[in-house]
Parts: C-alpha cells; sequence; structure tokens
C-alpha cells in the first residue's frame, strides 16, 4: 500500500464528511427508532461510515474478490436503507441479509471445514449444512455488531482490535499465510481514519457501514483460517465473540422474556454500562458515550492479548471464549441488579 493510496483515502473520507455535512443528508435522525436514539447528544454525527468504507472496497481492493464487492455492495445498500428508515421492517431485512450472505458464501466458496471435534466435522462435509452454517454465523455477526454502533468508538475500535490481531500473527510466525494482505492493510487505515471521527461522535457507521465492515471481517477471517489450517477455528471465534454473543444473547434473553425476537431491545450490555456511569457521574453525554467504549474495548483486551498468544490451542481458546462470557453476564447481572432493571 502506497503513500498515494493512503493520501487518496484520507482525501476521500474528508470530501465525503465535508460534503454530507454541507447538503445535510445523512445527519443521524434517531426519532423512529429508541436503539439508535440511544446516547444521543445534541449534535448529529453524521452517518458516512458505510458510504466511505464501500467506496474503499469498490475503489481500492482487487478486481479478484468482485463477489466480495457485489456483496458488500448491496449489504451496505440494505443498512442504507435501515438508516433512513425506508425499510423499517426488521424481518424483511434479514431475510434480504440472509440471501446477500448465501450468494457471498456460494459464489466464493466460503465454508467453515474444521470445528475440531468428528461428529461436527462429518456433518460440515455435508454442502447444505455447510453453507446454512456459514451463512447462519455471518448473519448473527453481522446484526451483533449493528448492535454496538450506539457508543462512539465502539465497533470501528472494535474491528480495529482484530485487524491487528491478524498483523501481529503475520508478522509474528513465519508459516503464516497473510492473505488479501493489501485489502486488510487498506482496510485498516480506512477504519483508523474513521475511527478518530468516531470517538469524537462526528461520524458513525450506521447499520449501512455496520453491515459492511462485519460482512467483510467475517469473510476475511474464515478465508484467512482456511488458509492457515493450523490455527484453530476457536481462535477465529473468540476474535468474534463479542459481537456474535452479544446478539445471541438478546435473543434468548426475548425468547425468555417471551417478547418477539424482531422487537427493539435497549437491554444489550454496552447500553446498560453507559447508563450505569451516567447514574454515578455528571458527564457531558459524548464524553461519556466514548467512555463507555473506551472501558469496554479495554474489557476486552486481555482477551486478545492471550488469544493471539494460544492461536494452535483450542482447548484453551474455548476457556478464554467462555471466560469472557462469564463475565460479560456477571457484570449484566451487576448492573441490571444496581440499575433495577427488568431483565
Amino acid at each position: 500500500m502506497s503513500n498515494l493510496s493512503l493520501s487518496l483515502i484520507l482525501s476521500v473520507f474528508l470530501f465525503i464528511y465535508y460534503l454530507f455535512k454541507n447538503i445535510n443528508f445523512l445527519n443521524e435522525n434517531t426519532n423512529y427508532s429508541t436503539h439508535k436514539n440511544f446516547g444521543k447528544s445534541n449534535h448529529s454525527p453524521l452517518v458516512i461510515g458505510g458510504i466511505f468504507l464501500s467506496f474503499v472496497v469498490l475503489f481500492f481492493f482487487s478486481n479478484d474478490l468482485v463477489w466480495l464487492k457485489i456483496s458488500t455492495l448491496l449489504i451496505f445498500i440494505l443498512g442504507l436503507l435501515s438508516d433512513k428508515n425506508i425499510l423499517p421492517n426488521p424481518k424483511i431485512r434479514i431475510l434480504f441479509q440472509i440471501l446477500i450472505l448465501f450468494m457471498l458464501v456460494f459464489f466464493t466458496n466460503l465454508s467453515i471445514i474444521n470445528l475440531e471435534n468428528n461428529v461436527l466435522n462429518t456433518m460440515l462435509e455435508n454442502k447444505i449444512f455447510n453453507i446454512f452454517l456459514t451463512v447462519f454465523c455471518l448473519a448473527i455477526l453481522v446484526n451483533g455488531s449493528n448492535f454496538l454502533d450506539g457508543l462512539n468508538g465502539l465497533l470501528s475500535g472494535y474491528y480495529l482490535m482484530i485487524i491487528l490481531s491478524v498483523f501481529y500473527l503475520s508478522f509474528s510466525y513465519d508459516n503464516i499465510d497473510f492473505i488479501y494482505k493489501n485489502e486488510i492493510k487498506i482496510l485498516f487505515f480506512s477504519l483508523l481514519v474513521f475511527f478518530i471521527f468516531n470517538i469524537f461522535g462526528k461520524v458513525y457507521l450506521g447499520d449501512g457501514g455496520s453491515y459492511l465492515i462485519a460482512t467483510f471481517i467475517g469473510f476475511y477471517l474464515i478465508k484467512f483460517n482456511l488458509s492457515n489450517p493450523q490455527i484453530s477455528p476457536y481462535y477465529v471465534a473468540a476474535l468474534l465473540w463479542y459481537p456474535a454473543f452479544e446478539n445471541l444473547f438478546s435473543l434468548v434473553r426475548r425468547l425468555f422474556k417471551k417478547s418477539k425476537i424482531s422487537s427493539p431491545d435497549n437491554k444489550h450490555l454496552h447500553q446498560l454500562i453507559f447508563l450505569y456511569i451516567k447514574s454515578k457521574k455528571n458527564l457531558d453525554v459524548r464524553f461519556l458515550n466514548t467512555f463507555s467504549s473506551m472501558m469496554i474495548l479495554i474489557l476486552n483486551l486481555p482477551l486478545f492479548i492471550f488469544s493471539n498468544l494460544m492461536i494452535t490451542h483450542s482447548s484453551r481458546l474455548i476457556i478464554i471464549i467462555l471466560s469472557n462470557i462469564a463475565i460479560y453476564i456477571l457484570i449484566y447481572n451487576f448492573i441490571t441488579k444496581n440499575l433495577k432493571i427488568n431483565k
């Protein structure tokens, strides 16, 4: 990746930022959604993350990734329709998500081939089951990632940590196949530029940006694991545990409460942490928003450190994932109890 490419990417971001700031088209409008309204201040951020990242993928990524480009563009458009409340029905959005992800999985031969269990691996040999499982995992990741976009820098920061983990492996181990090297470097720089504006509440990824980044990272990590079979598949699971579990935990809670799965959920952990800190500290909403994000990213930091040191040890990685899930639930129960929130 040349200095010219870096300069072009930065110039593209600044152009998009000032263009949409002046035309007042993609300012955050949260009136129709209590979930999107969470943590809102009087300053309306620009929801340009999806447009910016779509431009980067389309014009800076290799043309060999044509199906990835098509899929990420389509899923960005789907998210943009959600951002503008043109497609408010979550069931329809999920249906379109599944169709787009199915297209990506089918035409790129994306598959999960090893879960280090004889029974599961036998099931994975069935192509239909494999496609279903891969699409399901991507859909869980995409929707879980979208939940995290409510706090400044949380989602973009988390995915930067994932990309840094890939960099660490490629630089620390001689036998690592660093696939799509140019693309992942470009994405890292693009996301870093966005993150700087994001932590100050100037820009949001929005549904479009959240869908896009989750789709690409999910696709990339599965391909990365396929190219590096010596790495445990549970290393990938460890990197993606937080957005995926956020979605699964939300589904379980709503099933337990017998509420509609498609109904808005405003009791995600990051929201409760925000509310808990708000109840203790009289801080500006934007600062409190960013402070809450940084706390969550710091809580996840040990997972990334230990996972990167145990990339071939599946049992240890599973323990790391389960430990983080346990910590998540303990913090969740502590906050709900202290805030007296009905779970």
